[in-house]
């Protein structure tokens, strides 16, 4: 075993035995840099092992846990926007597309105003909600269960909505990205729809910022290369891209100035 695999058994055993670290007590411990420590941890969250905090860090969720989409709304939202207003190069005045629940999503169908003779169906009543007095946009709500703490509907009636129905393009947004999973989602219900979606659509275009790259969370939606686009802020790492490569994938990256790279 490596030092540096040394100090993440000592993180790992750490977080394990009382829920939480800090850096300078990491440091302390191991006798190396914050900085070293910084590293170590980021590469524990990729693992899905701990979530960073400020100064340190908390053990990792349930991968079936998802936070509420109130708190996941005020959450790099700068990256999210430029995610957004670079995906809607993908959009064509006459469309018909599905769009996801997600707060990227969100923050894409936000982008969606100005375009005329435009059919959106979704699953979400926050970007149902946009649409209600645009004129030039279609918007169809899939029925089903509401699920409260995130305004998406779900289940037998989602799914009858969405079987009936055919997309020139799927926005997609995940929990996770990661090369042995693939796109990932917290509940089985979710990710069984999202499925059914990218099987009715043209084309897939996943939204992602880039804290869900080497995420795995409770339900496989696809593997990484059935999405035919991805769009984020970020390079998703060299295992990502490669297999996003080996299948034809795009990757549109969005840099802090707006820029395509």
């Amino acid at each position: 075993m490596g030092i540096s695999e040394k100090r993440k058994q000592h993180i790992r055993e750490s977080i394990k035995n009382s829920g939480n670290v800090t850096v300078s007590t990491l440091a302390d411990e191991l006798s190396v840099s914050e900085m070293t420590i910084r590293r170590d941890l980021s590469d524990l969250e990729k693992e899905g092992f701990l979530k960073r905090t400020h100064g340190g860090a908390v053990r990792e969720s349930s991968r079936s846990y998802e936070p509420p989409f109130t708190a996941r709304a005020s959450i790099r939202n700068e990256e999210k926007i430029r995610i957004a207003k670079l995906a809607v190069k993908y959009v064509e005045d006459g469309d018909t597309i599905a769009v996801d629940s997600g707060t990227t999503a969100l923050c894409f169908a936000e982008q969606l105003q100005e375009f005329r003779n435009l059919t959106i169906v979704t699953p979400s009543i926050h970007i149902a909600a946009l649409f209600l007095s645009n004129p030039g946009v279609e918007t169809i709500l899939a029925g089903g269960t509401v699920r409260k703490h995130e305004g998406s509907l779900v289940g037998d009636i989602t799914r009858r909505t969405f079987e009936a129905l055919y997309f020139d393009k799927f926005f997609m947004s995940a929990a996770g990205l990661s090369p042995e999973a693939g796109f990932t989602e917290y509940i089985i219900e979710d990710a069984e729809i999202k499925q059914l979606i990218i099987s009715h659509s043209k084309k897939t275009i996943a939204l992602m910022d880039s804290t869900k790259f080497g995420r795995t969370a409770f339900a496989q939606v696809c593997r990484a290369g059935e999405a035919d686009i991805l769009v984020t802020e970020k390079d998703p790492g060299i295992k990502i891209r490669q297999l996003l490569n080996e299948n034809n994938s795009i990757i549109d990256i969005a840099d802090n100035r707006g820029d395509i790279q």
